[in-house]
């Protein structure tokens, strides 16, 4: 009896993941872009990256397949509750709204890398029809490289690293090095994070894929309006402007402002996810000081935005109007920005 107790142990031991499983696979798909992946991209286009993303469906399926390790354990899904979706949009929103001003900020001191870097993603994009894109670069990963990162490696790692914190800060940062720029890195990384945290309080993939889905689908959406709203705005001329003259701070002190939004989106989102599960609290504002420090860190951004927008106005008054082609059409900042969110 205690023989087959354990054999039985020590076959369950063999057949869960574990850290060294995450980290093998990883190094495979990186190495992989760097060799097969990057060779299909640029052979095929949009086309390559879609097989790109099926190759990496298949290394997350074939991996948890090889190991034995049942699939529904590896990539839960469940019945998803609105509840939860909506915590899911909150959180993407307050994730947006800090992404998008680091972006702004590393676009303010690297001008010409982003913009040149963000130009050549766009095309990229534009090179088939839009209904093929959103399927290519929204829906497929969506869910293969979630399948990816929230499946098989964050899997491979709970099974050793309980602290909550340290699986997000983790799989954040294998996030961004994933996307394989330096200038991508901070925005991916912290989108990873978010996605973790929401497979981390869930356990259910529904709610990391919904997410991912949203925020690759909003600049593509955002794209297409500038583009009504735009006209016959010469896009590669703004883009041009940007390299050249760089991204004004009165721009960026609005982006920075954006953040504001973050605390208490994150906040409700995080309260939404617990609500209703045993053995947690149930209260919104769980002290006092909890209120007192969103408060706080609502209104930091917002000083800051404010600031530099007050001193970007007034440095640009004092040097004149500037470039008419970008300032004319500044909207058109988060299109030449927007594929870093992705």
């Amino acid at each position: 009896m205690e023989d087959q107790f354990n054999y039985e142990k020590k076959k369950r031991k063999k057949d869960e993941l574990r850290p060294i499983h995450g980290i093998l696979l990883f190094i495979v798909v990186m190495v992989s872009f760097y060799t097969i992946i990057a060779w299909a991209q640029m052979k095929w286009g949009m086309y390559g990256l879609a097989l790109t993303e099926l190759y990496l469906l298949a290394l997350a399926l074939g991996g948890a397949k090889l190991l034995k390790v049942p699939f529904k354990e590896v990539f839960p899904v469940k019945r998803p509750q609105w509840q939860k979706v909506f915590a899911v949009l909150l959180c993407w929103i307050a994730s947006y709204s800090v992404v998008i001003p680091l972006t702004m900020s590393v676009a303010y001191f690297f001008p010409r890398e982003m913009f040149s870097v963000s130009g050549s993603l766009n095309d990229f994009m534009a090179s088939v029809p839009v209904a093929v894109s959103v399927f290519i670069s929204c829906v497929m990963p969506a869910v293969c490289e979630e399948a990816v990162h929230r499946g098989f490696i964050l899997k491979s790692f709970q099974s050793r690293i309980k602290g909550k914190w340290i699986l997000v800060v983790l799989m954040g940062l294998l996030f961004g090095i994933f996307h394989g720029s330096l200038w991508r890195f901070l925005p991916t990384a912290f989108l990873g994070a978010a996605l973790t945290y929401l497979m981390v309080e869930t356990e259910n993939m529904i709610y990391p894929a919904l997410f991912h889905f949203i925020n690759n689908f909003f600049p593509t959406l955002m794209s297409g309006m500038i583009g009504l709203i735009g006209g016959g705005v010469d896009n590669q001329a703004v883009t041009q402007s940007l390299m050249e003259n760089g991204l004004p701070l009165s721009f960026l002190g609005v982006y920075i402002g954006m953040a504001c939004v973050a605390p208490f989106c994150f906040y409700t989102a995080a309260y939404l996810l617990r609500r209703g599960v045993p053995g947690k609290t149930q209260k919104y504002f769980t002290s006092n000081t909890m209120l007192v420090l969103l408060i706080i860190l609502t209104v930091i951004p917002m000083v800051l935005g404010g600031f530099l927008l007050f001193y970007g106005v007034i440095e640009m008054l004092m040097r004149g109007s500037g470039d008419p082609v970008f300032y004319q059409n500044g909207y058109l900042i988060w299109q030449a920005l927007g594929m870093f969110i992705r």
